[in-house]
């Protein structure tokens, strides 16, 4: 039993620094687009990662546990990197390759997660499974913006 829990905590809180990672990185890269159809796919991204941060949130809190969350470090790292890939290349085709290759390394996250924590409960798979599938999406709709 403390098995299976601490698995679930542990896949929840991988959840959290995902969707976080996501959400943080969006928030950064909508105002840097004109293109009306790019932005509203990345709103409709960025409220997707909210809406899965604040499930895994309270299935975190339904365990008796906190969300750690991304660390100051992670979230410096990832603003000073968009920073840079974006300093002289602000077009759409540039944000879109940025965010593929951002959800294609979340995909990855998710499948590692899901192997490192196998006692979790099926409602903490079932949140990380919906995490990677939104993220696949994802990479195969910002392709249309490459």
């Amino acid at each position: 039993m403390e098995n299976q829990k601490n698995d679930n905590l542990s896949l929840l809180e991988a959840v959290v620094q995902n969707t976080e990672m996501g959400k943080n990185t969006l928030e950064q890269i909508v105002p840097m687009t004109d293109d009306v159809q790019f932005k509203a796919e990345l709103l409709r991204q960025r409220n997707m990662y909210h809406q899965l941060n604040q499930e895994a949130h309270t299935a975190i809190e339904a365990c008796g546990g906190t969300a750690q969350g991304q660390s100051a470090m992670a979230k410096l790292n990832t603003k000073m990197g968009i920073g840079i890939k974006t300093l002289t290349d602000k077009s759409t085709r540039n944000l879109a390759e940025m965010l593929t290759q951002g959800s294609g390394m979340g995909v990855v996250d998710c499948v590692k997660a899901q192997k490192d924590y196998p006692n979790a409960a099926p409602g903490a798979k079932r949140l990380a499974q919906r995490l990677q599938e939104f993220q696949e999406d994802s990479r195969v709709k910002l392709e249309q913006f490459l």
